[in-house]
Order: C-alpha cells, then sequence, then structure tokens
C-alpha cells in the first residue's frame, strides 16, 4: 500500500525572493524548483507532531510549536469548526530543500506547506488571506515579526505585492515565462532577525521617491512582460546598501553580474543569496561570474538558475 492510500498528501511550496529591490516588505516571486515538500496525514491524537526530517534540516527544530510548519498547520487546525477542531491532530514530514538564514524564503515555504497541508487534509474552507494569515503564524518563528511577502509568493506564485498586512491584501500577476532568476548562495548564513535590526529608522525622503519610482517600474515591467525593464527597476536606495556590508564581495557580486549580461541584481530578500534578473541564453554565463566573484573573496558558493514559478504551493500526490 502507497503512502497516498495510508492517507497521506504531499505538498509542495515554492521558494521566493522578497523585496526585488525597491520592494521592502511588499513584492515578491515564486522560483520553480527549489522549495520545501510537507507530507502530512491525520491521525487520531489531536495536535501536530513532526515524525521526520530530511534534507537541509540543521538546526531546524522537530518540535512543531517551534517548527515553521508545525506552527503553522496548528493555525490551521485551530479555524476548524466545533468537536473537529478540538480533536484534530496531524503528523507531518518535512523535507527541507532550502537552508535557513539563505534569504531564500525557506521559513516561509514551511509555513506555507505547512499550513496547506493542513488545509487539505481537513477539507476546510480557508481562503488564500486566511491561509497566509495562518503561515504568518509560523514565519515569525524565524522572522521576529509578521512579514507576507514570500509567504504570499510561495502560496500564490508568480509577482504578488502585499499592499497590506493589516487585513492582508495580496495583489497577484503572472511573471513572462522568459525571465530567469539567477540566484547564487555563498557558504554563509545572516539570520532575518538580524538583517532587519540593522536597517536605518530614517530614511532621506529622496532615496524613498526613488524606491517609490522603482517600486512602480517594476510592476509595470510584469504587466508588460518585458525581462530587460524588470531588471533594470531592481534599483534600491535604502535596504540594500546597508545589507550589503553583512555580504563580504557584493559590490564585485553585483558588477560581476552586470557585466556578463544580467539586466539587474541586488540582495534576496535579508541575503546572503543574491539574484540576479537574466534570459536563459545569458544566465549560465552571468551564475558562474558571480560565484567567482564570491570565491575572490574566500567564500564558495551554489548557484540555481530558474524560471518563475507561476502557480505556487500545491499538492504532489
Amino acid at each position: 500500500m502507497t503512502e497516498t492510500e495510508q492517507g497521506w498528501v504531499k505538498v509542495f511550496a515554492p521558494a521566493s525572493i522578497a523585496n526585488l529591490g525597491p520592494g521592502f516588505d511588499a513584492l515578491g516571486v515564486a522560483l520553480e524548483g527549489l522549495g520545501d515538500t510537507i507530507q502530512a496525514r491525520r491521525t487520531e491524537t489531536p495536535g501536530v507532531r513532526i515524525v521526520e526530517m530530511t534534507g537541509e534540516k540543521e538546526s531546524i527544530p522537530a518540535d512543531p510549536a517551534q517548527n515553521c510548519a508545525g506552527r503553522a498547520a496548528e493555525s490551521v487546525l485551530k479555524q476548524l469548526k466545533g468537536k473537529a477542531a478540538r480533536e484534530a491532530g496531524l503528523e507531518m514530514k518535512l523535507h527541507k530543500g532550502l537552508p535557513q538564514g539563505s534569504g531564500l524564503g525557506s521559513s516561509a515555504a514551511s509555513a506555507v506547506g505547512g499550513a496547506v497541508a493542513a488545509h487539505l487534509l481537513f477539507g476546510s474552507a480557508l481562503g488564500s488571506n486566511t491561509l497566509i494569515e495562518a503561515a504568518l503564524e509560523g514565519e515569525v518563528l524565524a522572522s521576529g515579526g509578521r512579514h507576507a511577502d514570500n509567504l504570499a509568493a510561495s502560496l500564490l506564485g508568480g509577482f504578488t505585492i502585499v499592499r497590506s498586512h493589516e487585513p492582508i491584501d495580496v495583489i497577484r500577476l503572472e511573471l513572462p515565462s522568459a525571465m530567469r532568476f539567477v540566484v547564487v548562495l555563498p557558504g554563509m548564513e545572516i539570520r532575518t532577525s538580524y538583517a532587519r535590526s540593522v536597517l536605518p529608522e530614517m530614511i532621506p525622503l529622496k532615496d524613498a521617491a526613488g524606491n517609490w519610482a522603482n517600486t512602480a517600474a517594476l510592476v509595470a515591467a510584469v504587466a508588460r512582460g518585458n525581462v530587460a525593464d524588470f531588471g533594470r527597476a531592481v534599483v534600491d536606495r535604502i535596504v540594500e546598501p546597508v545589507r550589503a556590508k553583512l555580504i563580504p564581495g557584493f559590490a564585485d557580486v553585483k558588477k560581476a553580474a552586470l557585466e556578463t549580461g544580467a539586466h539587474g541584481c541586488s540582495i534576496s530578500g535579508a541575503g546572503p543569496a543574491l539574484f540576479a534578473v537574466a534570459t536563459a541564453e545569458t544566465a549560465e554565463r552571468v551564475a558562474l561570474a558571480m560565484q567567482a566573484a564570491f570565491q575572490r573573496h574566500g567564500l564558495p558558493s551554489r548557484h540555481f538558475v530558474c524560471p518563475p514559478d507561476n502557480r505556487g504551493a500545491r499538492r504532489l500526490d
């Protein structure tokens, strides 16, 4: 008898890039091929148990109350009605396709996967905004705050704009299939909570205006399906200059990307991963140049060339 026949559901939640340069805490894109896989099934014992973790699981707690996927699943179960809410239980297997502290929405992918798996298992009537709210309960464990930019992209796929957190209000657009996101992950970690702690509390009006203009240009580029214009709008005058200091060789890596054909380059989320916007023809060349630049600064790295994921979190079985 297969696991599916024994009542397991299998969910994939894609990795994501948040901020996209100027869109701090608002913009996100989902990445094809990278992400977390969650398997879950009902149990007679109430509550959530994590029975197995594989993949990039280092330093990730198995206690569901301290695990992003477990906490998000618990949040879904609490929203069931009546007796079902009191008696609902599930056990979960988590395969981490993403390392923590990478800047690729690792905690968000886990939280989304846990929320969606619980939602499917119990046939809940939750809409996408409520699922994001449930996933936020898991994401807060990693980031220390309620930030839905990675969550929205992982859940819905495509290009997402978190217009409001209270209440959750998300706008989603399709990304052009010709676009490629070159992601280079150096061999280091930056905790999201620390990366947020270094941000300025006050910013010059001219820098804010520049970011507003480039954020609008990003949305226009998506609407028009123009990869080059999208890359040119990846310009951040506020967050990138501060967080760049946390990543050895940042300026050289960005320069290498742009000189080998990337249309734009910035920090993925809180870092340390960098992303570049390219086409299928130039992507591999851009990736190797970025890796070589990191190596010159003593950092080994790995790279991924990802089309956009316009599907978002989905059942696999």
